[in-house]
């Protein structure tokens, strides 16, 4: 820094101007980049979120769609009327004589030109509990578990019948042995049951195959990167279809409790977990939860395109402003430039140099000054006046009155003698109590003095005050005998009587009551000033320790201002004392004093200790 300085002192004038200019602006433009690039960063994650939030609700509206045409199809079969009928003949045996049954009694043509149609449908199983053969049609060559009994003995049979509505979504891969004997593809399966009327009795168990490709296609299709993912989820976390790139801690959270039995009404669209950034999406209670993941980095621009715009106008103003500066620092230096030549034509001798003021400005001031001071020099030079300095030197002497205090304390002595013999009771009053005052502070120096003499001390005062708020001022001291002969700090109790004086009670125009108590209590000795003021707030009474605010700053007895009765307490009793101001706006302010008890003694022991 200090080089710098040497640096900069020399410049020239201008060449100063043009630093001191750059040297202002430069921060203002980096700060108004700084904003921008601000402001565009957000403006860019707010609109990336929202496309992402916009692109898994459609997401989630398909994936719901989807799952509603399967479910459609589904219900198909609970509903008609042959297909109920073959769920609760009481002839099986007879029925299973015919290899064609399903085709002829139940309308399985039209299910097989249906599902031709839609094309993501590649198996279709319904197995009928009261001993029908089940109807299995698988379009991808896989093959179901062929009998009934088998399939009870899975969990996501009994996971199904025990559902609330009866309906199970699952993904099956195709190394899953629960539901296909062979799977040739992964599928997204719905497990259904088929009941009464009085939905107690189960009649059948219907189980419909997906291919998951379709769910990885429409997940694929809002990713914009291989760093993103998206997952769905069943409405118990179960894991239905996963495209792009999800990591496993995220995943594991998706699929805990904490996220799934989550109120979907109530459950946050988008959040951030870990590094990175996860947007949600549930149309119904029971529907499937569609979830993208996209790494934080990855939402953020690059740099160079959001903060290409504000450096570009900064390095512009900053390239405009050399010479619009240059012409400014010609401007205020060319008038400079004059008186300089002309000083350096006035040092070789010419005493006709003369500077033409063109501005009234201090570059103007310069060379009128110049130019007088050249003037008076020739006029001295051409008079011959010799000039001689005489140095003199003359000391005053400053008597330094230094008023005794015995003459202090005699002349208002003297002054109530004459209240007194005027008949002037108040006056005289009056006068002692100030006498009195004077004499406990001054103390002859001591830095201790009894409890006693402190709370005379603010007696004296308070009767003093008393003269000033006639009617105002109320107050009561009640201190126990047991601790006046105590010896305490001098002046720690006075200075807080005082601020509740002038600050508490001066701006109010009610009658102020100040209570000022002392007594032993666990082995110290506990004051309190406790008065009906103005009260202060919590900031105010910070401010009183942290630094010495002018309302405070001419509080002063002794020398000592309020803050520093702490610093005194600190330094005599190490920390085993207790200072607190307790205070509300309207109400008062109370202050609590606790100090240690260290027994009675006279002023010899005292000086031992």
């Amino acid at each position: 820094m200090k080089k710098i300085k040497q640096w900069v002192n020399q410049l020239s004038v201008k060449m100063k101007l043009i630093f001191y200019g750059y040297l202002i602006i430069t921060p203002v433009l980096i700060l108004i980049c700084a904003v921008l690039l601000f402001y565009n960063y957000n403006k860019d994650l707010e609109s990336r979120l929202e496309n992402d939030r916009s692109s898994v609700n459609a997401l989630a509206e398909s994936i719901y769609v989807l799952q509603s045409d399967i479910k459609d199809f589904s219900t198909y079969f609970c509903i008609n009327d042959e297909v109920h009928a073959l769920l609760t003949a009481k002839n099986a045996e007879e029925l299973n004589k015919n290899a064609k049954l399903w085709l002829e009694e139940a309308p399985m043509q039209i299910v097989q030109d249906m599902v031709a149609l839609k094309g993501h449908i590649k198996t279709i199983g319904i197995y009928p509990e009261n001993g029908v053969r089940p109807y299995l049609r698988c379009m991808d060559a896989s093959a179901y578990v062929p009998d009934l009994e088998t399939v009870k003995k899975t969990a996501v049979y009994r996971d199904t019948l025990d559902s609330d509505n009866g309906i199970l979504w699952r993904s099956v891969s195709k190394y899953d042995k629960e539901t296909y004997n062979t799977n040739r593809s992964d599928k997204v399966v719905l497990y259904r049951g088929i009941f009464d009327l009085t939905q107690k009795k189960t009649l059948g168990y219907i189980v419909i195959g997906v291919s998951q490709e379709v769910f990885q296609e429409l997940g694929e299709g809002i990713l914009h990167s291989d760093r993103e993912g998206v997952l769905i989820l069943d409405k118990f976390g179960g894991e239905l279809s996963r495209s792009g790139s999800i990591p496993k801690q995220v995943a594991e959270y998706l699929k805990s409790d904490d996220f799934i039995k989550e109120d979907y009404r109530k459950r946050k669209h988008n959040f951030t977990f870990g590094d990175y950034q996860v947007v949600c999406s549930q149309k119904e209670k029971n529907s499937s939860i569609v979830v993208k993941v996209v790494p934080r980095y990855s939402r953020q621009m690059q740099l160079t395109d959001i903060a290409y715009m504000p450096i570009t106008l900064m390095i512009g103003v900053l390239l405009g402003l050399l010479p619009l500066l240059l012409i400014i620092s010609n401007i205020v230096t060319r008038p400079l430039k004059r008186v300089s030549e002309a000083i350096v034509k006035f040092s070789t001798g010419d005493f006709d140099q003369r500077v033409e003021v063109e501005t009234r400005d201090e570059v103007g001031e310069v060379a009128e000054c110049f130019n007088k001071m050249v003037e008076d020099i020739k006029s001295l030079i051409d008079e011959n006046y010799v000039i001689t300095l005489q140095e003199k030197e003359s000391e005053l002497a400053a008597l330094q009155a230094q008023i005794n205090p015995h003459f202090l304390y005699n002349t208002l002595d003297s002054l109530y003698w004459q209240a007194t013999e005027a008949d002037n009771d108040e006056i005289a009053e009056s006068i002692l109590a100030l006498s009195q005052l004077f004499r406990l502070v001054l103390s002859q120096g001591k830095k201790e003095v009894t409890v006693a003499q402190e709370i005379e001390l603010v007696s004296r005062y308070l009767q003093i005050q008393k003269m000033r708020f006639s009617r105002r001022l109320h107050y009561e001291i009640n201190v126990a005998d047991e601790v006046k002969a105590v010896y305490i700090p001098k002046l720690i109790l006075q200075p807080f009587v005082e601020n509740a004086i002038v600050h508490g009670f001066e701006n109010v125009s009610i009658p102020c009551y100040l209570t000022v108590t002392g007594r032993l209590d666990k082995g110290k000795i506990r004051f309190e000033i406790k008065d009906t003021g103005i009260g202060m707030r919590q900031d105010q009474i910070d401010d009183i320790w942290e630094e010495e605010p002018a309302q405070y700053a001419r509080q002063r007895i002794g020398r000592y201002a309020i803050k520093n009765i702490k610093e005194r307490l600190e330094l005599r009793y190490h920390g085993d004392f207790k200072l607190e101001i307790q205070s509300d706006v309207g109400k008062g302010t109370t202050v609590i004093l606790c100090i240690p008890f260290e027994g009675v003694h006279n002023e010899e022991e005292r000086k031992c200790r």
